[in-house]
């Protein structure tokens, strides 16, 4: 049985594992600014208010977890932090969510088929979105309510109304298995739906046969790396698994965690740069020598965009 991840700084021994994937790390080379630095700090007697500039540095891409030898939910820890420090801050910052998830007023539905969770950009792509559900069977459906803007208050620590992520589950409860397009989201579906098969998107893709066959060694495969972090011990597998039957690269470092672009973060959602997705980008293409790009979250096809002219193409475009 798998134990639940520890949600605590005091469990840090400092061993700095986490360091390995940190793009926060990577950029500034601060270890006051990592995770590593949060909890050592706060070991020695700081409050969060001393660490906010380290709460806030964080995109909460998950890739310290897997290295992490105490099994700290670190993302989990990094969300209770920010929200005990909402309840000082004389300002948010200028990143975070211009609404609060709010509770929703009209008639519950229920969903019986293959349930796709879109996310704002694929929503926002109809075409692609179409396509993604054609692919999905004929059976599949969109959700009308997504739960973005839930993820979005949660990663800013920001408190969200019970009856609302009560609505938002309660049409899931009933549905066939969940294909997840926001990575972020996964992590609190296995918690709220524990016995619902869930799936990201791109794995939900790759498992068909002829998306699958069209990759190459050619290729550079972006994992989408929320997700990938937060069901690691199964996904490594999977992924491992198309590798070697494709020779396609992958977004992975030697330590097999996938290195994240950030480009979904909510840092992010307001400037690229800033948020550190020029870099992230540059360290993944490093030393490769590819002809395609494919990419599992359209957020980081923009960030590709602005280092490279290789051709970049969605997952779901290759059928």
């Amino acid at each position: 049985m798998m134990l639940k991840p520890v949600m605590c700084h005091e469990v840090c021994i400092g061993c700095s594992c986490c360091l390995l994937s940190c793009p926060v790390w990577n950029r500034t080379r601060d270890r006051s600014l990592t995770a590593q630095g949060r909890n050592k700090a706060l070991q020695g007697g700081a409050t969060v208010e001393d660490i906010s500039n380290a709460i806030d540095s964080c995109i909460l891409c998950g890739a310290c977890e897997p290295n992490c030898p105490e099994g700290n939910d670190i993302v989990g820890l990094t969300i209770e932090q920010r929200g005990l420090l909402n309840m000082t801050r004389k300002g948010y910052p200028s990143w975070y969510p211009a609404t609060e998830a709010k509770p929703t007023k009209g008639v519950r539905l229920q969903y019986k088929e293959v349930t796709l969770l879109a996310g704002n950009a694929l929503k926002n792509d109809k075409d692609l979105c179409e396509a993604v559900l054609k692919l999905l069977g004929n059976k599949s459906i969109t959700a009308s309510d997504d739960g973005s803007d839930i993820l979005r208050s949660m990663e800013a620590g920001l408190q969200v109304d019970k009856s609302r992520i009560d609505d938002f589950i309660y049409p899931l409860n009933s549905a066939g298995p969940l294909v997840v397009a926001e990575g972020g989201l996964r992590r609190h579906l296995k918690e709220w739906l524990p016995d619902k098969k869930i799936a990201g998107l791109g794995e939900a893709l790759l498992s068909i046969d002829s998306i699958r066959r069209s990759l190459g060694p050619d290729d550079l495969y972006v994992i989408e790396c929320r997700g990938f972090h937060s069901d690691y011990a199964r996904l490594v597998r999977f992924y491992d698994r198309v590798r070697l039957e494709t020779g396609v690269q992958l977004n992975l470092d030697l330590q097999r965690i996938a290195i994240p672009t950030g480009a979904s973060s909510i840092q992010a959602s307001e400037d690229l740069e800033a948020a550190g997705c020029i870099e992230q980008v540059k360290w993944i293409l490093y030393g490769r020598k590819v002809s395609r790009i494919i990419v599992e979250n359209l957020a980081d096809i923009d960030a590709f965009r602005r280092v490279t002219d290789i051709p970049l193409v969605h997952v779901a475009l290759l059928a």
